[in-house]
């Protein structure tokens, strides 16, 4: 790497170093004064220049005088822009594969090395050149590692213009659109995923100036084949779509949880369109503009709870369509932030869910457009008599993390701070109690992950998992959160209010809880003698910025507690929920043929129907199924996917990758 050095700060107390850049180039201070990391080197290979879509590994070396941990955080500024932009935050992890693929120009990368134990960092920028793909007014389309992805690149469009890419097969008309994207200094570059192996596509681009729209001359791409070594389950369609189906939502995505089998995109016929490949990692949810965020495995900073030892569910990652890390940070690092801002119970890992805001909010709630809200597993040891215990007993609870655009904590909710069992009287307002146990007495023990996905036990073992919060909502039309608490059987409204300081409790307080002695009362249960939900996964509002007070809530009710009662199959279950007159009616309750213990989703599609994912089917044969079931209304199933040998965390369908749902939407808003 050609490195255009533009400074070096060595030794830094990190709680100071965001100030010191100007006082080193005015000569105020000696950086020889903290000499406690020095030589922070980076290198690139391959090394600069080169081709915009090319991805660089990324090393980095410093010499540490103190014990460490020596840790890591990566940031880049894209060419035209004035600020960085977090990709890694502090981590172990030396190395880092970065591939450019917004503009070509001259990157600056910002990379800082530091001793969180011994507060000293030091850091270094370095300039790294990247030439276009694109050189004439042809748009150029090129593969990329998934041989099923390619990245097209288009000439520049006017400034104020918006710009698109369009794909097609070229065998049928139906084409696939990506987001509208504000053109900008330099080529347009997009990645084209939704297609199948080894076929050839027809791609072009529009250019939106003024609301005239102009569309380029196609170009041709042909996919590549799926290596050998990359396995998927057995797919098939035991129910092929029908004329009731909703074949616009042509994409089936499913959160296969383990290797050895992919996160897996299929078209309605279960043909593979898109995968990451196999790794350990957790599908959360596909974000507007073509990435997606997931949860990982993977080491932090090695000074949190766990040290260095554990690595389950630690990295918060957001990927691209081609499978490249865009951003994330890490458990260790987070809890850094939260430790700062007060919290003393220790965040053990990230869990099951973290949305992406929309980027388009209004009023009091645009200071949160693109932020990130992510679920965490808190513990806390109580005393005897806590939940019937006999003794001290470690609780697990749930924290609600809020972060900015680069992943750096604003906010956070920790249920053991809404405990108000200490409250009078028989209600217990704007909290939870503390002595309301998991209603199926589930518990955690250290070093098992069953069952049903138990967070890290940190303090005592066994612990009582409280919540086990799987799913999570933002509401723009009132700024609030909903949480759905399986362990419950219950979710619930907190009064998060776009983070302004409400109430007499504060921001955080329990405005509502839908389910089984809950808030509402219900004003149809379809003649069941077991109406509500109970371990219920991928609780939502199909239309939360809708004016009606009746909206449309939709939810996977497993229905273990159901089942225990009464035996019987899942549901895809559909609330009418008057928030008014406090009354929930049970407008859709689907049997889906088959009971999942654990897992599931839930989403309106865009012509009105419904999804049912049941991720964890316990197959005839000793092998997990996974279903994915579209029905009516009336509950009449029309389409239906199966895969055989993996669970699936979480599922969806989509129209494509880029125009999908923010704020963890259950359907169109």
């Amino acid at each position: 790497m050609r490195a255009l050095l533009k400074y070096h700060l060595r030794g830094i107390p990190d709680k100071l170093s965001c100030g010191l850049a100007v006082l080193l180039a005015a000569g105020a201070l000696s950086p020889s004064l903290y000499a406690s990391i020095s030589g922070v080197h980076v290198q690139g290979s391959p090394a600069s220049p080169q081709v915009l879509g090319t991805t660089i590994k990324l090393t980095a070396t410093a010499v540490d005088t103190n014990p460490g941990p020596l840790t890591y955080k990566w940031e880049v500024e894209s060419p035209g822009s004035s600020s960085f932009v977090l990709m890694q935050d502090f981590d172990v992890a030396a190395t880092f594969q970065w591939t450019p693929n917004y503009t070509e120009g001259t990157y600056s990368l910002r990379i800082t090395a530091r001793d969180y134990l011994a507060g000293v960092s030091a850091q270094l920028v370095v300039g790294f050149k990247v030439n276009p793909l694109v050189t004439g007014r042809q748009a150029v389309a090129v593969p990329t590692a998934n041989p099923l992805v390619a990245l097209l690149s288009a000439p520049t469009c006017p400034m104020g213009s918006t710009m698109q890419a369009i794909f097609q097969p070229s065998n049928a008309a139906f084409q696939s659109f990506t987001d509208w994207r504000a053109c900008h200094a330099g080529s347009m570059n997009f990645y084209i995923a939704g297609m199948e192996a080894s076929q050839t596509f027809l791609m072009s681009y529009q250019v939106n100036t003024g609301g005239t729209i102009t569309t380029s001359p196609q170009v041709t791409f042909t996919t590549g084949v799926i290596p050998a070594s990359v396995k998927f389950p057995a797919m098939t369609v035991p129910v092929p779509p029908t004329g009731q189906s909703d074949t616009s939502d042509r994409i089936v995505l499913s959160g296969f949880a383990a290797p050895p089998y992919p996160v897996t995109a299929t078209d309605l016929n279960a043909n593979v369109i898109w995968y990451y490949p196999p790794s350990p990692i957790q599908l959360t949810r596909p974000v507007p503009g073509g990435t997606i965020l997931t949860i990982a495995d993977g080491l932090g900073t090695g000074t949190g709870v766990w040290g260095p030892a554990i690595s389950r569910q630690q990295i918060l990652r957001e990927i691209d369509l081609a499978g490249n890390t865009i951003r994330e940070t890490n458990a260790d690092r987070v809890m850094e932030q939260l430790t700062a801002m007060g919290m003393t119970d220790p965040l053990g890992c990230f869990n099951h869910d973290a949305i992406r805001l929309a980027t388009d909010l209004t009023g009091s709630a645009a200071g949160l457009s693109g932020y990130t809200i992510a679920i965490g597993d808190v513990q806390r040891i109580f005393p005897a008599g806590t939940q019937g215990a006999s003794g001290p007993v470690d609780i697990v609870g749930t924290v609600v993390i809020v972060l900015d655009t680069n992943l750096q904590v604003v906010g956070y909710w920790n249920a053991f701070d809404h405990d108000c069992s200490g409250s009078s009287g028989t209600a217990c307002p704007g909290g939870l109690s503390i002595n309301r146990p998991a209603v199926r007495g589930e518990v955690c023990t250290a070093g098992v992950t069953t069952p049903a996905g138990c967070p890290p036990v940190l303090l005592s073992s066994p612990a009582n998992d409280w919540l086990h919060n799987n799913s999570i909502q933002y509401l723009p039309s009132d700024g609030d959160l909903l949480l759905s608490m399986r362990n419950q059987d219950w979710v619930v409204k907190l009064d998060y209010n776009n983070g302004v300081q409400t109430g007499a409790l504060g921001t955080g307080n329990i405005l509502w809880i839908l389910g089984l002695d809950g808030s509402f009362t219900l004003g149809n249960g379809n003649g069941e003698p077991y109406p509500w939900f109970s371990a219920q996964h991928d609780a939502g509002f199909a239309t939360p910025t809708g004016a009606n007070p009746e909206q449309i809530f939709t939810v996977f009710d497993n229905g273990v507690s159901r089942h225990q009662e009464y035996g019987g199959n899942s549901r895809g279950q559909v609330w009418h929920i008057n928030q008014t007159s406090m009354v929930a009616t049970l407008t859709t309750n689907a049997n889906l043929g088959a009971y999942s213990f654990s897992l599931g989703s839930a989403e309106m599609l865009t012509n009105g129907n419904f999804m049912f994912m049941a991720g964890n089917i316990q197959a005839a044969d000793g092998l997990i199924e996974t279903q994915n079931s579209e029905v009516l209304p009336a509950g009449t199933e029309v389409y239906q996917f199966q895969a055989l040998g993996p669970v699936s965390y979480r599922g969806a369908r989509l129209t494509d990758f880029y125009n999908v749902q923010a704020n963890g939407s259950s359907g169109p808003e």
